[in-house]
């Protein structure tokens, strides 16, 4: 009986089977990118999608706690910047009695002066009715009555800066107490020039601006910066900034207010984000827009 010999790979099959294992590689790579880029698109999308409603969800918080009357938009170019005053609290003071002579308190918390807030008399405490809604406000806010907006004389609350000036609509909130019937609040000397009929007040923590600039392709939020009279397009270094959105290619802010004393208006935004695809150089964009009402209390 004739021995069985092993019998290998001749040279020629080897080359066969290697063309034909490249063959099939060339034809599943295209069909194993597929899944994978439609996997990458999907992720790109959802973060962008996350990202806008951050925005959406932040910056409307924001202005359902804007200082009435506080908006203010400023174009540089391609950059655009929105500001508003942040209202940490608000209430609403007590009046003195109708139908007699202005009496300007002469001592804070004397007796029969109910505390009273009065239209150009000096003062340094007055009492809120009720409750202070919002949150515990801290020593060193601005208390600001009857804004009227940017500009507006004897209504402006960025008239005069980071400082309390004669004319102004605000002064520094120095203690807060309980009283009998709600809170009295001391503040740094002032005359205030006139009060909103409502006799609302309210009580600001900090300027806040959104900062779009496409150069740098972001969308950034300030806060933490002192109150300027012209709005600021630097905020340096004490100021508190967070990123909320990378991959900004363009921006839009309008501010329509209602009427020329208006105690309120929209806020209409466009931000437009975009992406590299997977696969492309050729960007993905997401456009986001919307519409916010700035009314007259927060």
């Amino acid at each position: 009986m004739r021995p069985m010999h092993a019998r290998g790979f001749t040279l020629v099959e080897m080359v066969i089977a290697i063309s034909l294992i490249g063959l099939l590689a060339l034809v599943a790579a295209p069909m194993l990118r597929l899944p994978l880029g439609a996997w990458l698109d999907a992720t790109r999308r959802a973060e962008m999608t996350n990202s806008l409603e951050a925005i959406d969800a932040k910056l409307g918080d924001d202005l359902r706690r804007a200082l009435p009357n506080s908006v203010r938009v400023r174009q540089l170019g391609a950059r655009v910047l929105l500001e508003v005053l942040e209202v940490r609290a608000w209430g609403r003071h007590r009046a003195g009695p109708s139908g007699g002579a202005q009496v300007c308190p002469a001592v804070c918390g004397a007796a029969g002066a109910q505390d009273a807030l009065e239209a150009a008399c000096p003062e340094t405490c007055f009492t809120n009715l009720g409750t202070l809604e919002g949150d515990p406000p801290l020593v060193g806010d601005w208390v600001v009555v009857n804004p009227l907006g940017p500009g507006v004389p004897a209504g402006d609350p960025y008239f005069g800066g980071n400082v309390a000036v004669a004319g102004g609509i605000k002064t520094r909130l120095t203690s807060l107490a309980a009283a009998p019937d709600g809170s009295q609040l001391r503040i740094a000397a002032h005359t205030f020039p006139a009060l909103a009929a409502s006799r609302r007040f309210y009580l600001v923590a900090t300027p806040v601006t959104w900062d779009c600039d496409p150069g740098t392709q972001r969308l950034t939020r300030r806060w933490n910066y002192p109150v300027a009279a012209v709005q600021p397009v630097a905020f340096g270094a004490g100021a508190t900034a967070a990123p909320m959105a990378t991959q900004v290619s363009a921006c839009a802010i309008r501010y329509v207010a209602a009427g020329s004393l208006g105690r309120g208006g929209l806020v209409h935004l466009e931000v437009r984000l975009s992406v590299p695809a997977a696969d492309t150089q050729v960007p993905e964009s997401a456009l986001w827009t919307a519409t916010f009402a700035v009314s007259e209390g927060p």
